[in-house]
């Protein structure tokens, strides 16, 4: 996605988005980071990449207003999650002095570093997944972070969502990152902002998806929400933070989602972000 790149520059202060587009020429940038009196950064290609310029806390500052429309206030909920949510599907995590009430934290001061995530078509990246999806299939995509689980998901919309013999799909775009391809998409629906489990609950109640689609699930209240999708006749196609399977057994919330049947696919995305697709017996 060019344009997400442009936005992802748009964002950022005249002296390093000079320097961010000076590094990332020729290359597919995935993330720009700031961070306060250290090196600005990308990755771009699987590889870490320096501007060779260090950030001015000013231009933090400025790239954290330009990210809220200015209204800090307004995003200070999100903030204290780590993340700002921006136009065009990019998001951006944040991270500074938290301040916590018991045990929880209520705000983050002083930002001094910014990752922008910039999200990208990559055309196939589904393609394994699209006739288990078209076949009423629920599937489970796994990785560590930074693999592209949502590239992968975002794909699979597209694929799914077209404009000949489009399913009706729910997407659940908490960080509202997969709705950068909703103008492809046309036959789904988003949810842009809505918490997890509240957001897959309404789909189900109010839109009759055929395929529910939600990004990075966590904890028992999410995998309640999946029952409750699969429980009502519903396909879904999810994704979770982890290396291998392994590691899914390390989450006792996903581990009886995957023994009790919710699935029918597995999908591990290997650090070549090829597809490992296996199918389960049942």
């Amino acid at each position: 996605m060019e344009n997400g790149w442009r936005r992802a520059l748009a964002y950022l202060p005249p002296r390093l988005a000079d320097a961010a587009e000076r590094c990332g020429t020729g290359r597919i940038v995935s993330e720009i980071r700031l961070r306060a009196g250290g090196l600005c950064t990308l990755t771009a290609d699987g590889e870490n990449l320096s501007t060779g310029i260090l950030c001015l806390p000013g231009e933090i500052e400025e790239t954290v207003s330009n990210l809220t429309g200015g209204s800090l206030y307004a995003e200070a909920d999100n903030i204290s999650g780590g993340v700002i949510t921006a136009g065009g599907g990019i998001r951006a995590g944040v991270c500074g002095r938290a301040v916590a009430e018991d045990g929880r934290i209520t705000a983050v001061r002083d930002i001094t570093s910014v990752n922008l995530r910039i999200p990208r078509r990559i055309p196939g990246a589904a393609d394994a997944l699209v006739p288990f999806g078209r076949a009423g299939k629920s599937i489970l995509i796994y990785s560590p972070p930074g693999r592209g689980k949502t590239t992968v998901l975002r794909e699979l919309c597209v694929r799914l969502a077209s404009r000949e013999g489009g399913m009706r799909i729910a997407v659940i775009d908490t960080r509202c990152e997969l709705s950068a391809a909703a103008e492809e998409a046309v036959t789904a629906d988003f949810y842009r902002g809505y918490p997890r489990a509240p957001g897959m609950e309404a789909a189900v109640r109010s839109m009759s998806p055929e395929l529910l689609i939600c990004d990075e699930l966590a904890g028992e209240e999410d995998a309640a929400a999946v029952r409750t999708v699969r429980a009502s006749g519903v396909a879904a196609a999810v994704s979770v933070h982890a290396s291998s399977e392994a590691d899914l057994a390390q989450s006792p919330a996903v581990r009886s989602l995957i023994d009790d049947g919710l699935f029918d696919v597995l999908c591990g995305i290997r650090p070549d972000r090829r597809l490992e697709v296996h199918v389960l017996a049942g």
